[in-house]
């Protein structure tokens, strides 16, 4: 008897009602902030992935679904939402238009990891990009966007906290600090973080293992090797969420998990959660336009997992 594969899952019509709901509040409240919707296809060359995610992140080196089709071509289904938003962007001349572009999705995302609550190989996101502007009013408005939405939904008690990792100019003496901190307890680390320090610094805070909890909460502050931009740009968001009174927190080992994001990042956790029940994450990609062939554009924008947001309604 066939069966779903594992980390899929039917939505039957008793489930139907939580998706429509969610889906006429995005419908709503996006409009409201100028936001227009776009659909991408589900799969893309794998080089639009590798390119833009980070050869030594978690999706790229574990979680792609990535084959080659009858043409000889490498396609990779769908991983994440911002990457393909940019192709958009390049492809259909999008930088001609009025800046910045406020782009939104509901789209299904292919991930292989361990499938847990709220977590399938195949699963739903509502994401928000705004492309083409670097002030640091765009990252409040975004946060204020999803934070609003939410509020919309009926979700309360959520947390807010952010981090800035800093530009091309100031992340170098950052990243070198983090390598010299981590030499010293390299015996110690679990065997990811151990390859880490050489591939991909950033990510050692991000590390959930028990044994690495100790060295990260203690490891140096990006906030403290921030160039004067990147610092005022900090100061300002700070600024601006506090005249929106949206309540948050400066978390040092903030970094998410995708190597485009320069300067902002932010994450939004319901009330008792941890880091596993994350429900939104985002964040600035100045560098992503160019990486991808276009001229310097920046960008900030978020996605919010629709599994997740199910299980916080119930």
């Amino acid at each position: 008897m066939y069966q779903a594969p594992r980390g899929t899952a039917d939505i039957l019509p008793e489930e139907q009602a939580y998706w429509r709901h969610i889906e006429r509040k995005i419908v709503t409240i996006c409009p409201l902030y100028s936001y227009e919707r776009i659909d991408s296809p589900v799969f893309e060359d794998t080089g639009l992935f590798i390119r833009s995610v980070g050869q030594g992140t978690d999706i790229v080196e574990k979680e792609m679904y990535t084959f080659t089709d009858k043409g000889g071509n490498q396609i990779t289904l769908r991983p994440e939402g911002t990457a393909p938003v940019c192709r958009a962007y390049l492809e259909h001349g999008l930088h001609n238009k009025p800046q910045p572009v406020k782009l939104y999705y509901i789209t299904s995302i292919f991930r292989y990891e361990r499938p847990q609550a709220g977590r399938f190989r195949q699963h739903y996101q509502f994401g928000c990009e705004a492309i083409g502007d670097d002030d640091p009013a765009l990252d409040a408005e975004v946060i204020d966007l999803a934070w609003q939405f939410f509020a919309a939904l009926g979700l309360r008690g959520l947390s807010l906290n952010i981090n800035s990792i800093g530009c091309r100019q100031c992340r170098p003496a950052y990243l070198a600090a983090l390598k010299d901190y981590y030499a010293a307890y390299r015996a110690g680390l679990c065997r990811e973080c151990a390859v880490r320090i050489e591939k991909n610094p950033l990510r050692l805070l991000d590390c959930k293992q028990p044994s690495c909890q100790p060295v990260a909460d203690a490891a140096p502050r990006s906030a403290d090797y921030l160039c004067p931009a990147c610092a005022e740009h900090l100061a300002r968001l700070k600024h601006y969420l506090n005249l929106l009174e949206i309540p948050f927190e400066l978390d040092h080992r903030l970094v998410r998990g995708l190597d485009y994001y320069t300067r902002t990042v932010f994450e939004i956790q319901p009330e008792g959660g941890g880091a596993q029940s994350t429900i939104a994450g985002g964040g600035r990609y100045d560098n992503l336009i160019e990486e991808l062939g276009g001229k310097p554009t920046p960008g900030v924008g978020f996605a919010t997992g629709l599994e997740r947001i199910i299980l916080n309604l119930k």
